[in-house]
């Protein structure tokens, strides 16, 4: 890693309104993991950007972070059922969207993190079901808000590698094929975008990690949080780590374009 050249991640924010005043905002947690972990530089991507100025951005930026939040992906983006207008975040859903987009379409180092993963689905034309819990043989998918958030953040059920795309890839990486992970959503993946590959699948047959297929770069997603015990857990610092790495090839890569 360069040290003269860091890596910046842009990170997209989310809304949130406080006491009437509406503030563009993103847990710490995610920002200690590219920091302390990947090795990366983040930076704030605020809403409302246009489409050019988001271009600007990512043609500056070496790296592309979506994080989880407590907002659902609007249905309106993928043909699903209406949904109370609380549970929404229109402009993160515009900003992700295209931000997705748009560093795809430059080779941008890509990672989605539970609601990232949703967006880079619907991105790229599939869908979401509302209630991944629902369902026969279905497990719960969603934490339980009467325990410590460390607690709630605990590994909660076995995940399996499949195919061979960047997740699958830091999984294998630990000797093993299945590990542990949190559950923290209600919202998951319905219909898999054809863009996508599946990198894992929870026991009860719920998507929990996706690569784009045909990205020259690191560009996946999980359903899970690995902020949380990045410095802990030895998959969420492979994932950190893998992501940094990709980073910084990048810079790499920029310096030597004419």
């Amino acid at each position: 890693m360069a040290e003269d050249s860091p890596a910046i991640v842009g990170v997209v924010c989310n809304r949130q309104t406080v006491d009437g005043v509406d503030y563009d905002v993103v847990r710490a947690r995610y920002l200690e993991a590219l920091h302390l972990t990947a090795g990366v530089v983040p930076v704030l991507i605020p809403g409302g950007l246009a489409d050019k100025e988001l271009r600007t951005c990512l043609l500056a930026f070496n790296g592309l972070l979506l994080t989880g939040a407590a907002s659902n992906v609007s249905p309106s983006r993928y043909g699903g059922p209406m949904a109370c207008a609380s549970t929404l975040d229109l402009d993160r859903d515009r900003t992700s969207i295209a931000a997705i987009e748009i560093a795809l379409s430059l080779g941008v180092p890509l990672f989605g993190i539970c609601r990232g993963l949703q967006e880079l689905n619907v991105a790229l034309g599939g869908t979401l079901s509302t209630n991944i819990s629902e369902g026969e043989g279905r497990g719960v998918h969603v934490e339980d808000l009467s325990l410590a958030r460390d607690l709630q953040y605990a590994p909660s059920h076995a995940i399996v590698a499949e195919g061979n795309g960047h997740i699958a890839e830091c999984i294998r990486r630990l000797k093993t094929n299945s590990v542990s992970v949190n559950t923290l959503h209600e919202q998951g993946i319905a219909q898999l975008a054809d863009g996508l590959a599946v990198d894992a699948r929870c026991v009860d047959g719920v998507i929990e990690a996706v690569s784009v297929k045909e990205a020259t770069t690191f560009a996946a997603a999980v359903q899970w949080h690995p902020e949380w015990f990045h410095v802990e857990d030895p998959l969420s610092g492979e994932i950190f780590r893998a992501f940094g790495e990709a980073c910084h090839l990048h810079v790499k890569r920029k310096m030597l374009q004419p």
